[in-house]
């Protein structure tokens, strides 16, 4: 589920990306494609899309060990998830 999550979370990267590089150039041509505000709202999509596939990255490369560098606010969140998800019984067949 998490693989189907960060394909999608990397197409509405692209297509938040598109639409803001898209006012940029209509823009810097003296055309208003859209005000502001979605323009923020495009900003805040495209943002948050890419914070969680740097979190997924990030969270895969520390449960395998390899993040060299840590990010203390990552940490501190995959911590807290850790401390509260329920452990399981361990039972043998």
């Amino acid at each position: 589920m998490r693989t189907l999550a960060s394909w999608g979370a990397f197409v509405v990267a692209v297509a938040a990306f598109s639409r803001l590089w898209q006012g940029v150039r209509a823009a810097l041509d003296g055309e208003h494609i859209y005000g502001p505000l979605e323009a923020l709202g495009w900003m805040a999509l495209f943002l948050t899309a890419m914070g969680y596939l740097a979190f997924v990255i990030y969270a895969g490369d520390r449960a395998t060990g390899r993040a060299t560098r840590r990010i203390r606010l990552f940490d501190r969140v995959l911590d807290r998830a850790h401390q509260t998800a329920p452990r399981r019984a361990s039972g043998g067949l």
